[in-house]
């Protein structure tokens, strides 16, 4: 069980990372234009402009790199007690906030709540929030994106075989970020996917039989009468005060969907249905869906499913299905597949992942977990006098310079950036950590040329 354990995490962010190539092209045209290929197989070095047109900066993407998908998946893990619980008040209030510090790739709702939830009046389980996008104005209760769905892979694992709780603890943790029941179910339905997968045998894998037993009972198994809890009362209160629609109602109807979705997987794949058209049917292609809890889920699992046989191959018709979002449907693909196979099935060229030993022991943490109830990852060695990332203030830096940052421990500056923006005066500070626990990070400030005088004769990017 336990290499079922490695697959799954290191799979899902070997999705993220070819997938997250590709989330940003609009044909295979560009990418051949880019990177002498049309079809991405291997990690590539490549580049993108973040930050806005003003004040951003060319971030420079290593091979092999992942996207926020992994990131949040890695602070959920280390948000899990020994027990198999997840501790929200700590990745809200700790990890979730001091992940904008490093984030890359992130969607505007991820973001905007991990900005939410450092507010004091603000908690796990009440950090409802509005925010503009463009002249919309965006509810938190309208968030149903896959925000939520990507990162609630470690649940599943450390609690395997207790769906009640990990339905229970994905709920708790999704509705930090997301208000939208297409957000909590979507999560929902990929740790019930992955649970059912991790007790699938691949010699004696039928679709028909895994997607009938996803489908016969998940009207009862999704069932969230957990929320009697006097933990969720304020929230769920709060959600329907502001509302036209009753949230359980939403919630049922939404079930629903995932449910019609499944019978298409099946009736698809039965029917030989071409992969693409496949995907389209399931939104994955509708710029207003593509993002959804509900499309993304379920463009995994019948990508996963489909073609068990070939994991390689699954993972990469999401990869190259451009125009979707590819890097969260290639993880949910990876998380899938891999949580089938109890063989080594990673490609060498793909063992190249960004921070694989950390991934690997992050799954082997979370056995650790499910098997015995004992936590084998040890905290990070916060060191409070030690040169910190936590408050970025001035250009003070240097490489190999041993840094501190919290939640995340110890670690040294392996590289120092520095790019003019377009706004006069202003440039921004890049800064690449390697931390001893194992994860990089890239951390980036905007900072003002005067007041770091003794940059000024730097040789600029």
């Amino acid at each position: 069980m336990i290499q079922k354990f490695r697959n799954s995490i290191l799979l899902s962010a070997i999705g993220d990372s070819l997938g997250w190539i590709t989330e940003f092209e609009k044909s295979p045209h560009d990418l051949k234009k880019k990177y002498g290929v049309s079809h991405i197989e291997d990690f590539v070095e490549w580049e993108k402009f973040v930050g806005g047109r003003f004040n951003g900066y060319l971030d420079k993407i290593n091979k092999g790199s992942y996207s926020d998908d992994t990131q949040l998946l890695l602070a959920v893990a280390r948000s899990i007690k020994a027990n198999g619980s997840i501790d929200n008040r700590y990745f809200s209030k700790i990890e979730l906030p001091t992940w904008l510090s490093y984030a890359r790739g992130a969607g505007r709702t991820i973001k905007n709540a991990a900005k939410k939830i450092g507010r004091k009046s603000a908690a796990w389980n009440n950090n409802f929030f509005k925010f503009k996008a463009g002249k919309t104005t965006i509810d938190y209760r309208e968030s149903g994106a896959n925000g939520a769905a990507m990162r609630i892979l470690p649940i599943v694992l450390a609690n395997h075989n207790d769906f009640d709780l990990i339905k229970e603890y994905i709920f708790s943790n999704s509705i930090i970020t997301h208000g939208h029941p297409r957000a909590i179910v979507g999560a929902i339905l990929y740790g019930f996917a992955i649970d059912k997968m991790l007790n699938q045998n691949v010699e004696e894998f039928s679709y028909e039989t895994y997607l009938t037993e996803l489908g016969k009972q998940i009207k009862l198994e999704f069932n969230p009468d957990f929320v009697d809890n006097e933990k969720y009362e304020v929230w769920l209160n709060t959600w329907n005060n502001d509302s036209n629609q009753d949230f359980l109602s939403l919630y049922e109807e939404t079930v629903q969907e995932s449910l019609n979705a499944l019978r298409n997987i099946y009736k698809f794949i039965r029917d030989e249905k071409d992969t693409k058209d496949s995907l389209i049917e399931f939104g994955c292609y509708n710029p207003v869906t593509k993002g959804s809890g509900i499309s993304t889920v379920i463009g995994g699992i019948y990508l996963a499913v489909k073609y068990y046989k070939d994991p390689s191959e699954a993972i990469l018709k999401a990869v190259n299905s451009i125009g979707t979002d590819s890097d969260s449907i290639a993880a949910f693909t990876g998380g899938l597949i891999g949580s089938l196979y109890e063989s080594e099935i990673i490609p060498p060229k793909w063992k190249e992942v960004q921070d694989s030993d950390y991934l690997y022991n992050v799954a082997e943490n979370l056995y650790n977990i499910w098997d015995q109830g004992i936590l084998t990852n040890p905290s990070p060695d916060i060191e409070a006098l030690s040169n910190s990332l936590n408050q970025i203030k001035s250009d003070q830096y240097q490489e190999k310079e041993k840094i501190n940052f919290d939640p995340l421990g110890k670690g040294v500056i392996t590289n120092i950036d520095r790019q003019k923006t377009l706004t006069k005066g202003k440039y921004n500070l890049i800064i690449d950590v390697h931390f001893e626990n194992g994860q990089s990070c890239k951390f980036s400030k905007l900072l003002d040329i005067k007041e770091n005088s003794h940059i000024e004769n730097y040789s600029w990017s």
